[in-house]
């Protein structure tokens, strides 16, 4: 269960930003909360504001830490650290970039880690773990100090000369088989799944289609049927190849495979059409197919993934060629509790103002990012800070500009 995430000098945020997922005590929609014992997180966080506000940064923001953690082990000497700090002041440019996570873990306690990375070197990390109310220090490094807890220091110590400038200590240390380190590297590992571009989510859709003996065809079938979409079956032809000397090696979510084997593949979907009386199956590449219909097959096993696994999925431009009735229709899948048993959240950014109604979302899930054109920095702020009625229609108020994070356009003549 995520909690938290916050981000500070990476592209357009300057500042600290918090991007706060933990509910508010507004009563409203109970369903949309998370319960985990000690702990409450909402199921469900949407992101709005105009084109280059900021709101892909954020996710970008995610995605990256997530990457640089998961990529640790696989980073050599002399590889910079992908980061990006804020480009537009003169002092920023040299500082590191922020990262930081709270979440609860597969054990059920509550951990906040976290790290500051410049392209050559991570410059600070910390791990907290909460047995009670308070935090209980795991290790905190700089570059002038390493401090462990006693606790862990018999564990841990040994492991920090196997450590290198460039990489995170709490991958090492988990590769060394550091026990108090497995289980929050574990969920930064596998339980976000977060793309940060199209080839990644179709790869990662592909392969899990292959594996598993399709199970997943048979979800994709269902909610294209549920969308109303014409298609009565999906078939993948597979031929495989011979792999060449040097395999290929693909990163999926931040994590690298190399193929054991390697597959040129065909996805084929059947619509029975009546014709003259008879009905007839006719066949289609997946390509021949709307851009909506190939975003709902690559979109599909990861929801399923997500719900099956209590993942957090996080999607850019969720609306993507599809109709407000079907992005309605996946958010409430997260939404309801028979089929998202298991805790899965879903974050995504969006322009689909339908969804902007106190009927399916608290205030504390409506989130709006904005840039001061001035300073280009980007801020993020949730419609809970507004006083807002229950009866208020917030698509409208929002297209009117009572919350910002819209663009205000020009009316001059242009030509």
């Amino acid at each position: 269960m995520l909690l938290q995430f916050s981000v500070e000098n990476y592209m357009s945020i300057k500042d600290k930003l918090v991007f706060n997922l933990e509910p508010s005590r507004c009563k409203d929609h109970p369903e949309n909360i998370l319960d985990n014992n000690d702990y409450e997180s909402i199921n469900i966080a949407a992101l709005y504001g105009s084109n280059a506000s900021g709101k892909s940064n954020i996710y970008r923001a995610m995605t990256v830490a997530l990457n640089i953690i998961r990529q640790s082990n696989l980073r050599q000497i002399n590889q910079p650290i992908e980061v990006m700090p804020f480009k537009f002041d003169d002092k920023s440019i040299f500082k590191p970039s922020k990262f930081e996570f709270v979440f609860v873990a597969d054990d059920k306690k509550k951990y906040v880690y976290g790290f500051s990375a410049t392209n050559k070197e991570v410059v600070e990390e910390y791990l907290y773990v909460y047995h009670t109310a308070k935090p209980s220090k795991i290790y905190d490094f700089s570059k002038e100090s390493h401090k462990i807890s006693r606790e862990y220091e018999k564990e841990l110590a040994p492991i920090i000369d196997r450590n290198s400038p460039n990489k995170l200590f709490l991958a090492t240390a988990t590769s060394w088989n550091a026990e108090c380190t497995s289980i929050p590297y574990k969920w930064l590992s596998e339980k976000i799944d977060a793309y940060t571009n199209d080839d990644n989510l179709r790869r990662s859709s592909i392969s899990k289609y292959i594996d598993d003996d399709f199970k997943y065809i048979d979800f994709t079938k269902k909610v294209l049927q549920q969308a109303d979409i014409n298609i009565s079956n999906i078939e993948i032809e597979l031929k495989e190849m011979d792999l060449p000397s040097n395999p290929e090696e693909w990163v999926i979510n931040g994590n690298s495979y190399q193929l054991e084997k390697q597959y040129n593949y065909k996805i084929i979907t059947s619509h029975k059409i009546k014709n003259k009386g008879h009905e007839v199956n006719y066949t289609l590449g997946l390509g021949d197919e709307s851009l909506g219909t190939q975003q709902l097959f690559f979109l599909a096993p990861m929801i399923k993934d997500s719900l099956e696994n209590g993942k957090v999925l996080i999607i850019d431009e969720i609306d993507r060629s599809l109709h407000p009735f079907i992005v309605k229709y996946l958010v409430n899948m997260f939404r309801d509790a028979k089929i998202n048993k298991k805790g899965a959240q879903l974050i995504f950014t969006t322009h689909e103002t339908t969804l902007l109604s106190l009927d399916i979302f608290r205030r504390d899930q409506i989130f709006f990012v904005e840039k001061d054109n001035e300073s280009g920095v980007t801020e993020l702020y949730s419609l809970n800070d507004f006083s807002v009625r229950n009866t208020e229609n917030i698509e409208k108020g929002y297209l009117l500009g009572r919350y910002g994070a819209i663009p205000f356009m020009q009316t001059e003549e242009i030509i």
